[in-house]
Formats: C-alpha cells, sequence, structure tokens
C-alpha cells in the first residue's frame, strides 16, 4: 500500500466556505504517520506528517484508523468554533488526570497552533496501555473522541479505553465510522430523558430534521424501541427518511406543515436538530422538548469565557422557565458525550439489524478537503465518510 505525497500544497477554508489547493511538487512514498491538522493562525486545513502518537496513559488505546467521518462540528473548528470552552475543557482534564494524560501528551499535538480535527472512527488496535482489559492489539473497534481532544482524521490516533467498543460484526469499517458521534448526541438525550421521565419505549416523538446523521439514527433507534416516529425534513430528505419506516413525515417548507404538524399534537418528546421551535407548543404538558442547538460554544468564543457561560445559562433559564410556564413542557440542550456502554448499545441494535447506518458519500483520504466542502454545504442525507486506506495523491505541508 503505497500514498503519493506532494509539498507544498494546502487546503483553505474562508469565510463563504471554499476550498482550494495549491501547486503540486514533488513525491514520495508512504510512512509514518500523516494527519489533517487545523492552523490555529489561519482558518486552513492541512495535511502534515507526524510521529505515530504513544501510549502516555496507562487506560490509552493506540488506534490505526481505517476510517473516520466528517461532521458539521470539524467544519466549524476549522475557524476556530468552540476554542474558548473547548480549551478551558482540555486544560481542567489535564490537571484532573494529572501528567499523564492523553489530551496533552499526544505527539500529533506539536503545538498550540495546531489541532487534528475528526471525532468519530473505525480501526484497529496496535497497542493497549498495560491498566488496559477490554481491548488486545488486532481487535477492530469503533468510537469517538471528545472535541477537546485530537481527532480521528489521522492515520493513527489514541483513545482513552472508555472511548471505544468493538465494532459491530456485520459492519465494514466504513459502515462503522457513520455511527459513534451522531448516535452518542442522540443517546445523551434519551438518557437525559429517561432519568428524568423514564423508558422512552412506546412514546410519541417528533424528530425535527431527521435526515441528518443524527436524525437518521435517531429514527432507527426510536423505532426500535416501539415509538410512534414523526419526522419533519425537507422535500429533498424524503426518500432518505421514508426509507426508514417512520410513522409519519412531515414537509417543514410545505404549506400545510403547521396544519398537519397541529393534527399530530400531543408529543411526549420532541428532538429538535434543526433549531426550530415550532414544536414547542405542540408537545403535551410534562413532556420534553431537547433541543441540539445549544449556544453555548459561540458565546464563550465571542463574550469569553465567563461571560459566555452566563449569557448562555441566562438563556436556557428563560428558555426552560418560557417552555414550563407557557407549555407546561420541560426544556433542555443536548450534547455529545462520550460512553463505551452505549456504543455497545448500539452494536448490539445493529446486529439485529435494528440500526444500519445511512451513509450520504464515502471520500478517499487525499479528498478529505471535499469532504469537508460538502458537510460544508449542511444539505447533506445520512453520514460523510472518509476511507482512510484509499488515496492517491496527497499534498503535504
Amino acid at each position: 500500500m503505497f500514498l503519493m505525497l506532494c509539498k507544498k500544497c494546502f487546503i483553505q477554508f474562508s469565510g463563504s466556505q471554499q476550498f482550494r489547493t495549491l501547486a503540486a511538487y514533488s513525491t514520495t512514498a508512504l510512512d509514518g504517520n500523516y494527519a489533517w491538522v487545523r492552523q490555529n493562525k489561519n482558518p486552513r486545513l492541512v495535511l502534515k506528517k507526524h510521529a505515530v502518537p504513544h501510549l502516555s496513559n496507562p487506560h490509552d488505546v493506540l488506534i490505526q484508523v481505517k476510517a473516520a467521518s466528517v461532521n458539521p462540528m470539524d467544519v466549524r473548528m476549522i475557524e476556530r468554533y468552540g476554542e474558548t470552552i473547548l480549551s478551558a475543557y482540555s486544560k481542567v482534564k489535564q490537571l484532573s488526570q494529572g501528567p499523564l494524560s492523553s489530551c496533552t501528551a499526544n505527539p500529533l499535538n506539536e503545538t498550540v497552533s495546531t489541532s487534528v480535527l475528526g471525532r468519530d472512527f473505525s480501526g484497529v488496535v496496535k497497542s493497549v496501555g498495560h491498566l488496559v482489559t477490554r481491548f488486545k492489539p488486532g481487535d477492530e473497534v469503533y468510537g469517538a473522541t471528545d472535541p477537546a481532544m485530537e481527532g480521528s482524521h489521522s492515520l493513527y490516533t489514541v483513545v482513552p479505553q472508555h472511548y471505544i467498543s468493538l465494532k459491530p460484526g456485520n459492519l465494514s469499517h466504513i459502515e462503522s465510522a457513520a455511527l459513534p458521534y451522531a448516535a452518542l448526541t442522540f443517546l445523551s438525550a434519551v438518557k437525559m430523558y429517561t432519568k428524568c421521565k423514564g423508558p422512552i419505549t412506546n412514546q410519541r416523538v417528533l424528530v425535527n430534521g431527521g435526515a441528518g446523521g443524527v436524525g437518521t439514527f435517531a429514527i432507527q433507534y426510536l423505532k426500535a424501541m416501539g415509538c410512534e416516529v414523526t419526522v419533519c425534513v425537507s422535500e429533498t430528505g424524503y426518500e432518505v427518511v421514508k426509507g426508514l419506516n417512520p410513522n409519519y413525515i412531515l414537509d417543514y417548507k410545505a404549506k400545510e406543515f403547521e396544519r398537519e404538524l397541529r393534527q399530530l399534537a400531543g408529543f411526549d418528546v420532541v428532538f429538535d436538530l434543526a433549531g426550530d421551535e415550532t414544536a414547542l407548543k405542540y408537545v403535551k404538558p410534562t413532556g420534553w422538548f431537547l433541543a441540539a442547538n445549544s449556544p453555548l460554544l459561540k458565546a464563550a468564543d465571542d463574550w469569553g469565557l465567563v461571560c459566555g457561560s452566563v449569557q448562555s445559562s441566562y438563556m436556557l433559564t428563560s428558555k426552560v422557565t418560557q417552555a414550563l410556564y407557557n407549555h407546561g413542557v420541560h426544556y433542555s440542550w443536548i450534547f455529545f458525550t462520550p460512553s463505551a456502554a452505549s456504543l455497545e448499545e448500539i452494536k448490539l441494535l445493529v446486529e439485529g439489524n435494528k440500526i444500519r447506518p445511512v451513509i450520504d458519500e464515502t471520500f478517499a483520504f487525499d479528498k478529505m478537503s471535499e469532504a469537508y466542502a460538502k458537510v460544508g454545504k449542511m444539505r447533506g442525507r445520512g453520514k460523510v465518510v472518509v476511507d482512510m486506506e484509499k488515496f492517491g495523491e496527497l499534498c503535504v505541508d
């Protein structure tokens, strides 16, 4: 297996979300590790050669990445989205874990001005720390790093053992890489609902924005739990969602949308993945409205850690109060949370043919820029995945 590399080439990400490549000069054969890195000084994505990361924590696992997906979060992070909160979180994590934290000792993090993006992945375990008990070299695993860690858009990555699970045996690496980040984001919301309300089985549920990565997983999971599922999508997402067999599909751009939604009123829970709170008034009293559009990261970037956090807390308190006072509905934001237990639950559902990954398009490793460009358009249907073992000519900075 060989990778052709050409020097002095980079990919620019501008405010208009356009990429461009510069000229290629020379080629060499693949050796070692390569990673797509965000340069903090300028909003650009660059391919760099790095040493293979080492195990700096006894609970860490070194993984050879076979496939990884690109998420909207990755695209936004090129322009340093979330940097204020994520940097603070990383420092707190470093202090809590001591000097052996993989978040700080990873060789990929050569300087503070670089960061490897990418969250979810599927790959093969190459080595494990001496306190790792659940995995051994050769195991095929999948999982997702949290955004404060070095990411998965690298041929090798290091993660804590509690961030991964054995991948579903009936899926390829490409298929497995399409699941973790979206699925874990949704399951964090399910856990919140279950803790406060009880099991989500046999509930009447609305998924607003059902054609993306989180939405396509949510529909299948809820159907597997015996729920009556209503999905709001645009006309272009109809066919993708239809194949997942929800009970009702509504076109949110249609003239009769609100009338149809009103006829279905009385939802036990709404998962808002589109940032539209129209359905809030159609949740039954004591029901839940769970939104994935938290302004926390952006507010901290705009106003600083303290002021941004205070502003976000005020906003959440206001929304919680208004939802409860006006509609008798509980309101909360949802966030991605790494969880080996949730990954194992997903694995069982996939192997039981209850859930299948929905992949919009697969790109080769050397086409990473095109994968980012596609996700940046926010018109995807399912997930965009990168095959880390497929490549042609790559440009190296």
